[in-house]
């Protein structure tokens, strides 16, 4: 009776459930009272342990029952969890951890354990000869840091350089470069130990092993559901938005920017070209910036009929005018009336904010900053953020941003913006460049603008002569340009949503009036998707060449390529079913909108030390995009319901079925990339600083995403329990876990993975009305969940 119980089913769901429900609470729980409880209460508990011993032998007694080992490809991803456990079990209890501080000139042979809370001896000791810091061009970011050390271990003595994803290994310990002393004198190395890592790893290579061999096993339920669904190819088209213009009553300020409008295109275009070195030290033509800057302030990429250059030599030129022009993006109406705007005012001008010399916004900023940060709310976060806002604008109104000219001779490349400009800059040339920086400035102001063009030919001379070596390329220059030009993702935003809605009239008019909605639409829907998902993909290699790094660095990014993801799957095997095409575009389109709200930056950056590996592109690569997988899944959950609504036919029984079956197909393959794409992070977390999983509230809830789709894919082995109502409403709210792995994570909990490091936003009205129709449409769709058909 105990080998049935402890290999039923049904006790696997259980188990898994409440591993999910510990880790999730235990996410929380390290908010609130931080890591240590989390992990004496939960992650390092016996009970919890003792849970995942329990689905360990859960597994082994179903694998020996079912036979499975009959089924190679089933059998060995399955086989590979216990040997993963196993590995885990070795490193968790014989393996050492700890962290080893040298200074320069010194050695050190001990290591403090915070797991054992004691200091480790070790066998030989390790001597820092030297520590090497690098920095961005002109900038205080780390670029990378190594460690020049020696192992001196009785008369042997071994040189090595430790530096980011580079270790150093000696008698099965390894050192990994983790930080550094402030003074820039001191390593700070993780040093392990890992007695587990063959069986680890071997577990690994089989679970991959496994699930890839799952996907091409005939006998596999994922080729059994394929089958019954059939295929066919792919290609390109761009919607053009138009931008909605502003205006200002002064007729001195109409006339000015009506001319500034029409006749500053040519020198803005010019300057636009000039390379200018950003605060973390990235090269990219001024054009890039201003666009930046300009979408910061406002939320907009143009403005007054003004490309964002424009906009930006205005601000350098004529600070009077621009200054009391709405430009200053609000997002609270409390914010407005305390500043004495309109409360449908969403643009505010810099003068708005001011009294005078008052700033208007001093003492309640203040308050705001003084509060912790779960006790803001809307308004305490619009300040923060207007006021940061107002900085930039202030420091484009002085030119501080403009650093384009290279100090000369400067060994850390460092650029100068006007204002430094003429306190640094010594001799001839630089006299040259000052004096033409004065009547640049004074021609645009008198809207000369043939005369500024001069002058901007000077500066590109300059920076040609002294800032050649860190210069990017013409061509790259270019294309970047035409990248900021074309603004592919802001445009296929609405054609993703457009057109996903037209595919699901369709999709919904096929099974309802097949006569009125034929196959003949099939082949130009077809190309339009195929058109857009070209242009997605165009857009993605700009942005990897322009970035020089996989576009997956950022929350922008990652969006950008999980909306991508979307269609990739669905235009290869699913693109026969309008539900299947419909549902992948509309999920783009609801992840591009959601990339370019007004709170994600889209602006590229250099990469923190730490990313810069092969393992960037491959993790985050397959992670996101199996959320672009899961995402369809629920998609079609969605439209399963919808028509459980509907009046019972044998149209829509089959439909109904056909939906389920291309859901499992998408569920079976997201869950697959998810469960590869964390635990190669797992790799590369143990690669570079030396442990596999450290229960950051990104990672747990990756593992949560991984039990909760776990149970939705296994729930139909308990066929009691199981119908095809059931599974759609799990696809529908599974993706629940992906959205708090996601966004929940970044925004609401702390962590190293964690965006806005535990700075919570309040939860959008949208999430409560979203959450409230399906709430809805799974209670209306409840009373048809048997799936009978009528006659």
């Amino acid at each position: 009776m105990l080998l049935k119980v402890f290999g039923s089913y049904k006790t696997t769901l259980i188990l898994l459930f409440f591993l999910a429900v510990g880790a999730a609470i235990a996410t929380f729980v390290e908010n609130d009272f931080g890591t240590a409880v989390a992990r004496y209460y939960v992650y390092n508990a016996i009970w919890y342990e003792a849970l995942l011993v329990l689905a360990a032998i859960n597994l082994a007694i179903a694998l020996y029952r079912s036979k499975m080992i009959l089924h190679v490809s089933r059998f060995t991803f399955h086989a590979a969890f216990i040997l993963i456990l196993i590995g885990s079990g070795l490193t968790r209890y014989f393996g050492v951890d700890g962290v080893m501080k040298i200074r320069e000139g010194s050695s050190s042979n001990v290591i403090f354990s915070s797991e054992k809370n004691a200091e480790i001896t070790l066998p030989f000791a390790v001597h820092l000869n030297d520590f090497e810091l690098e920095r961005y061009y002109g900038s205080r970011s780390p670029s990378a840091y190594t460690s020049d050390v020696e192992v001196r271990d009785g008369n042997t003595t071994l040189g090595a350089q430790i530096y980011m994803n580079h270790t150093l290994i000696y008698k099965g310990y390894k050192f990994f470069q983790t930080f550094y002393d402030p003074d820039e004198k001191g390593t700070i190395l993780s040093v392990t130990k890992d007695p587990g890592v063959e069986v680890t790893y071997v577990g690994y290579a089989l679970l991959f092993l496994g699930l890839f061999l799952n996907l091409f096993d005939p006998k596999s339920r994922f080729r059994k559901l394929i089958s019954e669904v059939k295929s066919s190819s792919l290609l390109v088209v761009l919607v053009l938005l138009v931008q909605t213009p502003l205006w200002c009553e002064s007729e001195y300020v109409q006339t000015y920017l009506q001319e500034h409008q029409s006749k500053s295109k040519e020198v803005s275009d010019a300057f636009g070209k000039l390379v200018v070195q950003s605060r973390m030290g990235r090269m990219k033509p001024f054009d890039t910036l201003s666009q930046e800057v300009l979408y910061k302030l406002s939320g907009k990429n143009s403005l007054y009929e003004m490309d964002a250059m424009q906009v930006a030599l205005g601000m350098l030129s004529h600070p009077s005018v621009w200054k009391n022009l709405p430009m200053i993006q609000t997002k609270t109406p409390k914010l407005r009336e305390f500043i004495g705007i309109a409360k449908d005012q969403k643009l505010a001008s810099f003068e708005d904010f001011f009294d005078g010399h008052r700033y208007k916004l001093d003492a309640e900023l203040q308050k705001a900053l003084a509060m912790k940060p779960s006790q803001r709310g809307t308004f305490e976060n619009d300040l923060i953020k207007v006021d940061e806002r107002l900085s930039i604008a202030f420091m484009l109104y002085q030119g501080v941003l403009f650093k384009i000219f290279p100090l000369p001779h400067d060994a850390n490349h460092t650029w100068l913006a006007f204002e430094q400009m003429f306190a640094q800059l010594e001799g001839v040339e630089a006299d040259k460049v000052q004096e033409s920086s004065t009547a640049f400035i004074e021609a645009l102001f008198e809207r000369n603008y043939a005369k500024a063009l001069l002058h901007v030919k000077t500066f590109s001379q300059f920076q040609s002569n002294y800032g050649a070596e860190i210069m990017p390329s013409s061509t790259h220059i270019q294309i970047e340009i035409l990248y900021n030009k074309l603004m592919l993702f802001e445009r296929l935003t609405l054609a993703y949503i457009f057109l996903g809605l037209v595919l699901l009239v369709v999709a919904f008019g096929r099974v309802f009036a097949p006569q009125t909605f034929t196959c003949k639409l099939d082949r130009p829907l077809f190309f339009l998707v195929a058109t857009l998902f070209v242009v997605h993909t165009c857009g993605l290699a700009l942005r990897w060449y322009i970035s020089g790094h996989a576009p997956l660095s950022d929350t922008y990014e990652s969006i950008v390529y999980i909306a991508w993801s979307c269609l990739l799957f669905c235009m290869l095997f699913l693109r026969r079913s309008l539900f299947a095409l419909s549902g992948s575009v509309m999920m783009a389109g609801i992840f591009m909108f959601v990339a370019h709200l007004g709170h994600i930056d889209p602006e590229i950056t250099n990469l923190v030390p730490v990313l810069k590996s092969f393992w960037l592109s491959v993790h985050v690569s397959i992670i996101t995009a199996s959320y672009g997988f899961l995402a369809l899944g629920c998609a079609l959950g969605l439209f399963t319901l919808i028509l459980f609504t509907c009046k019972r036919s044998i149209k829509i029984v089959a439909t109904i079925k056909h939906l389920s079956a291309i859901n499992e197909i998408t569920l079976i393959l997201g869950l697959s990339l998810l469960v590869i794409g964390n635990f190669l992070g797992g790799i590369w977390a143990n690669e570079s600083w030396g442990r596999y999983w450290g229960w950051d509230p990104k990672e747990t809830w990756a593992y949560i995403s991984i039990l909760v789709y776990a149970i939705i894919l296994h729930v139909r082995l308990v066929p009691r329990f199981y119908s095809h109502y059931l599974f759609a409403v799990f696809s529908l709210l599974g993706f629940a876990s992906i959205l708090m792995t996601y966004f929940g994570v970044n925004f609401y909990l702390a962590g190293m993975h964690s965006y806005a490091t535990g700075d919570p936003v309040p939860i959008p009205l949208w999430v409560y009305v979203c959450s409230g129709v399906v709430a809805c449409l799974i209670i209306m769709s409840y009373k048809n969940k048997n799936l009978k058909e009528e006659k």
